[in-house]
C-alpha cells in the first residue's frame, strides 16, 4: 500500500511540473527552443527536408510552407542551371549574417494580443576572433493552439550585406526569383 500511495505522490508531483497544454509554454520559452534548435542545426541555405521536419513543431504551418515552397524553387534552379549557377539563396536562412550566429541571448518579449515579439541578441564569433560580430534580429511568435509558433523573423543587420527585412520577405523573393 505504501508503495501505491509513493507512486500516486510521484505522478502527481510530475503532473504538476509540466504545463497542463503547450498553450501555458511562454513566447521567450518557444524563443528558447527554437533558437537552441538553430544553435544545433546551424542551417545554411534553404532548409532541406529534413532540417524543416525538426523545426516543424516550432514554426507555423504558413512558414513551414514558404520554406518548403523555397526549398522546391531552388531544387528547379540546381536542376535547370545544372549547377552551374550558386543557389537563389547563400548563407543562414535565420539570422541577418550570412555566417549564422554562434550564440545568442534573449531579450524583452513583448505581447500583443495573439502575437508576440521577442528581441533576440545574436553574436558570431570565430574561436580566434577578439572582436565578435553582434546584432539584435527580433523573432515573431503567433498563438497558436497547441501553443507559441515562430511565424517570421525581422532581420535586424545595421551593415550592407547583411540580410534585411523579413524571413517572409526573404522567402517570398527567393520564390519570386524562380519563377520568374
Amino acid at each position: 500500500m505504501k508503495m501505491i500511495a509513493r507512486l500516486f505522490v510521484a505522478l502527481a508531483m510530475f503532473v504538476a511540473a509540466v504545463p497542463a497544454s503547450a498553450d501555458d509554454v511562454s513566447p521567450a520559452r518557444a524563443a528558447r527552443v527554437f533558437y537552441d534548435l538553430y544553435l544545433q542545426v546551424q542551417p545554411r541555405g534553404i532548409p532541406e527536408v529534413a532540417v524543416r521536419a525538426r523545426f516543424e513543431p516550432l514554426v507555423t504551418p504558413e512558414l513551414l510552407s514558404k520554406l518548403a515552397q523555397a526549398q522546391a524553387v531552388e531544387k528547379k534552379h540546381f536542376i535547370a542551371t545544372k549547377n552551374q549557377e550558386p543557389p537563389l539563396f547563400q548563407g543562414d536562412p535565420f539570422s541577418s549574417l550570412f555566417e549564422g550566429a554562434t550564440s545568442y541571448k534573449l531579450g524583452q518579449c513583448v505581447t500583443e494580443g495573439a502575437r508576440s515579439y521577442c528581441d533576440i541578441d545574436l553574436t558570431y564569433a570565430e574561436p580566434t576572433d577578439n572582436k565578435p560580430t553582434t546584432w539584435t534580429d527580433k523573432l515573431i511568435l503567433v498563438k497558436r493552439v497547441g501553443g507559441w509558433k515562430v511565424d517570421d523573423i525581422s532581420f535586424g543587420a545595421t551593415w550592407d550585406f547583411g540580410q534585411h527585412g523579413t524571413l517572409r520577405g526573404t522567402l517570398g523573393d527567393v520564390i519570386r526569383a524562380g519563377t520568374e
